[in-house]
């Protein structure tokens, strides 16, 4: 692992790994700016000033506040997954790069490093987060929040941008792992409550960060999960692929600010309207077929935005409403109060579907049909945008991050990044102008 993590570089990655971690920066950036715009990360934002001051790391919210790097990768991991719109791998079952993408920044900050160090350091520490995600939920037996397997990531990414010895970066990542929350997911999906039981995400980014500054004054780890799945006589084929299969170009993007799992209905819903003539008001029920997971996303009235991104039946109340879209202005709360889409959402139905339960979680998969008097429409099994097999175009994407960005920053801000983030040279600090 540490191998590899010290020796891959934009030198050793293939031209389209290189342009897909530029994307996958650019995207987590995005998630950022627009979650530091919603409830509770702004408290959180208060709270960490107090805690964590006397840094020049900033805040990624467009208000030029900074704060000591630990606390900037904590408010930022956070505000990075508040939406529920950053990037996400089928694999590890979670978001890798909104664990990494802060804690590189910071780091890359702390050296006054560039844009290429910062790609330097996320692609093998991308790479590292997701081989651990899957040796950690086979080892673990449970399916364990991002921030759990994220954290090796996290301290694989500030480990590489500071250049620190191959036995400093062992250590880093054994503690990182060994302190990483558990984040017990399908809890969370049973009770969303705030950002801090949601995923994991900004202590992982935390942990990491942190593991990686103990790791460099001395204090030493014992391991990792992959010591422990060949203690205990495990599959442990994970690691084999380093430098030859890149999870980077497989992982996925998110149209809508959402859990993962409703996405493919939201397509589903979308595609019915642009088929057929629905008459919203007489919709007698919205009939969901999905695997268990996503079945259990039950909660009809959310109160908070995170509740919000993980209630199928409001989520695809308000696709209805909207005849197939799903933004994040409907995550605030006079959205979430709006007694049309609340009532809607009581006609939600969902249930297993075998085929798209047998296919994941390599795919996840749903189909939807809508009952109107005594008529039905449905779909087929969907599988949702921003998959590798149905990927967003750039375009799309580029809408996407202008949409998060822009609103906060100012026009012709995301050209500038996706411009920006093309110059490897380019100091990284000079790019993040825009936020400061």
């Amino acid at each position: 692992m540490v191998d590899y993590l010290l020796h891959e570089t934009r030198d050793s990655a293939p031209d389209a790994v290189i342009a897909e971690c530029r994307h996958r920066v650019v995207d987590t950036l995005a998630a950022i700016t627009a979650g530091h715009q919603y409830e509770g990360v702004d408290r959180l934002t208060t709270i960490a000033e107090s805690t964590f001051a006397g840094g020049d790391h900033l805040v990624l919210d467009g208000s030029g506040r900074s704060l000591n790097e630990p606390g900037a990768v904590l408010v930022n991991s956070i505000a990075g997954n508040e939406l529920d719109i950053d990037d996400g791998h089928r694999l590890a079952q979670g978001h890798p790069a909104v664990v990494i993408v802060p804690a590189a920044v910071a780091a890359v900050e702390a050296t006054d490093g560039t844009v290429g160090d910062l790609i330097d350091a996320v692609i093998p520490a991308y790479e590292l987060a997701v081989r651990a995600a899957r040796a950690m939920h086979e080892w673990l037996g449970i399916l364990s929040g991002s921030g759990s397997w994220g954290a090796v990531g996290a301290a694989a990414a500030v480990s590489k941008a500071k250049g620190v010895d191959p036995s400093v970066a062992a250590d880093a990542l054994g503690l990182a792992e060994f302190n990483a929350p558990i984040a017990p997911v399908m809890r969370s999906v049973a009770n969303p409550a705030s950002s801090f039981t949601k995923d994991g995400i900004g202590w992982g980014g935390f942990v990491g960060s942190m593991a990686a500054t103990l790791a460099a004054q001395g204090f030493t780890g014992s391991g990792t999960v992959f010591d422990a799945i060949e203690h205990d006589g495990l599959q442990q084929p994970y690691l084999d692929s380093l430098g030859d299969r890149y999870h980077l170009l497989e992982g996925y993007y998110k149209p809508y600010p959402a859990c993962r799992w409703i996405h493919p209905a939201i397509d589903g819903v979308a595609a019915l309207f642009a088929q057929h003539d629905i008459p919203v008001p007489d919709i007698d029920a919205i009939r969901v077929g999905t695997h268990p997971n996503g079945a259990a996303l039950g909660i009809t009235r959310p109160t908070t935005p995170s509740e919000a991104e993980y209630s199928y039946p409001y989520v695809l109340a308000a696709a209805v409403r909207n005849r197939g879209q799903f933004t994040h202005a409907d995550l605030t709360a006079s959205a979430r109060s709006d007694p049309e889409t609340l009532a809607l959402a009581e006609r939600v139905e969902l249930d297993i579907d075998p085929e798209a339960a047998d296919r994941y979680p390599e795919e996840s998969l749903a189909r939807v049909a809508i009952d109107v008097d005594d008529s039905t429409v449905e779909t087929e099994l969907i599988n949702p945008r921003g998959s590798k097999e149905n990927r967003l175009s750039d375009g799309e994407l580029t809408t996407k991050w202008t949409r998060l960005i822009d609103d906060r920053l100012g026009s012709g801000t995301t050209d500038t990044l996706v411009d920006d983030i093309q110059a490897d040279d380019r100091s990284l600090r000079d790019l993040l102008t825009a936020w400061s």
